[in-house]
């Protein structure tokens, strides 16, 4: 077995684990329900603001990009 095959299993073992641990936890369904929907939010947000940077970053080097581009252009002068 491979070694990125492994940690896939021990991943998917670790993930399995976590959820069973949560549903059979000594909550009620509703705390846990609410746990677990608050922690889905949470990462949705995380993961929205981590795109919302990353596309901040391209636009950023895209403007910088076309702004290096114009500079490097010689000046038309138009009558």
């Amino acid at each position: 077995m491979s070694k990125q095959a492994a940690c896939g299993y021990l991943a998917a073992g670790i993930g399995i684990g976590a959820a069973l641990s949560v549903f059979f936890a000594p909550k009620s369904g509703e705390e846990t329900r609410k746990w677990v929907a608050t922690k889905c939010f949470d990462a949705i947000d995380a993961a929205a603001s981590r795109g919302q940077q990353e596309i901040s970053k391209a636009v950023a080097a895209g403007r910088e990009s076309f702004g290096k581009r114009k500079e490097r252009e010689s000046p038309v002068a138009v009558l």
